[in-house]
């Protein structure tokens, strides 16, 4: 069989271990070795390296089935080292690289979705105003473009800041909340009418 072995031990482990290493393959590079070995030599290799094992031996290896195929038979000493798959990771830190705590707002759904719902709420509100209707109510010629002096979105927006006026966010929450108990309309008197009704 052909093996290649990957070394990753670090001070005295990794002159010990190429010692015993180069007995059995051929360098490839610092630290990789590559060599058609018997299964009782494989064992034999295996041995050596586990007898001379210490904390920082780590020795991964890899049988060579084809061309762009290999399997992890085994490792030696240190394995995290190496993934599950016998690979060295070319950098690695302690890091939270994905800021996953702040970047997902997933703890935040229920308030999106009620954002989202006051949004939606107060988006259509401007419909509600008889330009809007009227325009619904007529056919248009073919040709013709409906004529808005204001859009339904804009009315939209200043009925919000009418309502609003100048409460904090919780006095014009609770207000919206207790809408059916108190049906007091005196905020539409702050409603800014853009200069087209006096």
């Amino acid at each position: 069989m052909n093996i290649m072995l990957v070394s990753q031990c670090r001070k005295g482990a990794l002159a010990e271990t190429r010692r015993i290493l180069d007995q059995f393959a051929e360098r490839r590079g610092d630290q990789v070795w590559q060599t058609a070995i018997t299964q009782a030599g494989l064992e034999t290799l295996r041995r050596l390296l586990r007898k001379s094992a210490r904390k920082n031996t780590a020795v991964a290896c890899h049988w060579i089935r084809g061309l762009n195929h290999s399997e992890l038979l085994w490792i030696v000493g240190d394995r995290s080292s190496f993934n599950e798959q016998g690979a060295v990771p070319t950098g690695s830190t302690k890091m939270d690289m994905l800021k996953a705590g702040s970047e997902n707002n997933w703890h935040n759904l229920c308030l999106i979705r009620l954002l989202a719902g006051l949004a939606a709420l107060w988006h259509d509100m401007g419909k509600a105003c008889a330009a809007f209707q009227k325009l619904l109510s007529r056919r248009p010629a073919p040709n013709e473009r409906f004529q808005q002096k204001y859009r339904h979105e804009w009315v939209s927006l200043r009925l919000f800041q009418a309502f609003v006026g100048a409460d904090d966010d919780a006095t014009w929450l609770k207000r919206l909340a207790d809408l059916e108990k108190d049906c007091d309309l005196g905020w539409l008197k702050r409603l800014r009418k853009d200069g087209l009704d006096a």
